[in-house]
């Protein structure tokens, strides 16, 4: 996807720029919005309009996915400092890092590796009659030959 700030370059209405460079930072649409000083209905009637703006805001987004990946990057590898308490005092730093957004990442880049393996199996029993039976069936036509048994 080509660079929103290279797109946005090529449209010349001030608040679509605005709003594409918001949108890239931010990544949401409601916000950028807010930054861009334009009403979010605004922004659809350009989609609507405007194929150039269109990709410019695709592209916005990409560029603010990409934002956040390398945030939950850095979060999973780096970790984030948080502030330790002793008798209501700081007395030091310790590094957090997070297992759940490097689970995350690595199904992202790895997928064929780490994906959800589930399994889903169906046993299938022909009946009698040449049909198949529903476990339903079946654990009723189990139930009636236990009484049958009971009562012999």
């Amino acid at each position: 996807m080509e660079d929103s700030i290279a797109l946005s370059n090529e449209i010349k209405h001030p608040k679509k720029r605005a709003f594409i460079s918001a949108y890239a930072e931010c990544g949401t649409i409601t916000r950028a919005a807010e930054i861009a000083n334009i009403e979010r209905c605004t922004h659809y009637a350009w989609m609507k309009d405007d194929p150039d703006y269109v990709k410019a805001c695709e592209a916005a987004y990409e560029q603010a996915g990409e934002r956040l990946e390398e945030e939950a990057r850095r979060r999973a590898v780096e970790g984030v400092k948080k502030p330790v308490f002793y008798q209501g005092q700081q007395c030091g730093v310790v590094n957090e890092y997070s297992d759940t957004l490097l689970i995350f990442l690595l199904k992202g880049a790895k997928p064929e590796k780490y994906k959800e393996r589930i399994s889903n199996e169906v046993s299938v029993v022909p009946s009698t009659a040449g049909g198949v039976n529903t476990l339903k069936q079946l654990k009723e036509q189990s139930e009636a030959e236990e009484w049958e048994e009971l009562t012999r």
